[in-house]
């Protein structure tokens, strides 16, 4: 295993460097050895960034020492360099993509403060004609999150799988569906948001 990064800094780098590769393997979605390579990186990354003095305890602190309450926001990836969290509101659109071999997904980002630099999270969306709903599940270990000296933690990008939402024949673009972020750490602090969105064929 990788010596644990112990930088004052560390904390900074890897969350923004896992932030990339997220992107990466969004990008290469479908491209199984690359993908893989990615996957490896990523795991080697989240083996040196660990830190005996780095856990996921409820209500993580802030500048001041505060603990915070635990609370979750779902917004959009922005900025220049794409891992910029931008507000997502009820009414707003969300764009489906399709990456490598296929299969619909949009990409958010989400938002969690008093949970730590660590959270497993997870995402729901339901369709609001039909009632059918699909899942991205939490993954077996919790994500690591970028955070601010605030305390305010963010997972960017996060891809919501949306195959299975709709009938191969019915009308995706306009469809009113219900996102849902579930966010919760290793002592068991739990949050969740929610937004009501419109899906958008635009690029596809």
């Amino acid at each position: 295993m990788l010596p644990p990064l112990t930088n004052p800094d560390s904390g900074l780098f890897c969350s923004r460097l896992t932030a990339g590769l997220n992107w990466a393997r969004i990008l290469l979605y479908g491209h199984s050895m690359r993908l893989l390579l990615c996957a490896l990186g990523a795991s080697l990354l989240s083996a040196a960034c660990e830190s005996p003095h780095e856990a996921d305890v409820p209500g993580a602190a802030g500048e001041a020492g505060a603990v915070l309450e635990a609370s979750v926001e779902l917004g959009v990836p922005g900025g220049e360099d794409g891992l910029s969290l931008l507000p997502l509101a009820d009414g707003d659109e969300l764009r489906l993509q399709t990456f490598g071999q296929g299969g619909t997904h949009v990409i958010v980002g989400v938002r969690c403060t008093g949970l730590g630099n660590r959270a497993f999270v997870s995402a729901t969306l339901r369709n609001l004609t039909t009632g059918v709903e699909v899942s991205e599940p939490a993954p077996a270990r919790p994500q690591l999150l970028y955070c601010g000296k605030d305390g305010v933690c963010d997972l960017v990008p996060y891809l919501v799988h949306a195959s299975g939402l709709t009938e191969t024949d019915e009308e995706k673009n306009g469809l009113r569906v219900r996102l849902t972020a579930v966010a919760r750490n290793d002592a068991g602090v739990r949050a969740e948001a929610e937004r009501e969105v419109v899906l958008s064929t635009a690029d596809l």
